[in-house]
């Protein structure tokens, strides 16, 4: 926790200028996250990736959620998704990958589908291995999906 002694500071304000993440106040954060304006969303999204990077597991789960708040708004999607993969945790690595499942490819979702695979690759392996080896085998996908998934997990640091 940072105690911030620098009268004039709040509390989520290092000394030495920068955001402590951890004491940062996420409520307007969330608002801005459903605002209809794209850059707003975007920004509270990038931020909500920030905050969940830095071990902020509600800013991950609310993530998680704007993927059922969005599920047609493939512009949106693909931020969200983007920022999921700074979300260490099995719940977001499910997530990522129930969205291949659920989302078809095709020229229009081809973009948010590449997105949802380098966000899994940012993930650590032992919470997407399994999942993607799973993909890899389903010969409901094509075999150039088949072949991404493979290449995903084959991608990932250990």
């Amino acid at each position: 926790m940072n105690v911030n002694s620098n009268v004039g500071f709040p509390r989520w304000m290092t000394a030495e200028g920068t955001l402590d993440l951890a004491e940062l106040p996420i409520d307007g954060i969330l608002k801005q996250a459903i605002d209809p304006e794209f850059e707003r969303f975007r920004s509270a999204c990038t931020l909500l990736g920030s905050m969940a990077g830095a071990g902020r597991r509600e800013a991950g789960l609310y993530l998680i959620g704007l993927l059922g708040f969005y599920p047609s708004d493939l512009q949106r999607l693909e931020v969200i998704a983007g920022q999921l993969g700074h979300f260490p945790h099995e719940s977001s690595a499910n997530a990522l990958l129930a969205e291949i499942r659920r989302v078809r490819s095709s020229n229009t979702t081809r973009r948010y589908l590449d997105r949802l695979l380098r966000s899994l690759a940012d993930l650590p392996l032992h919470l997407v291995k399994s999942g993607l080896e799973i993909l890899a085998e389903d010969t409901s996908f094509s075999s150039n999906m088949r072949a991404k998934f493979r290449n995903c997990c084959e991608r990932i640091r250990i």
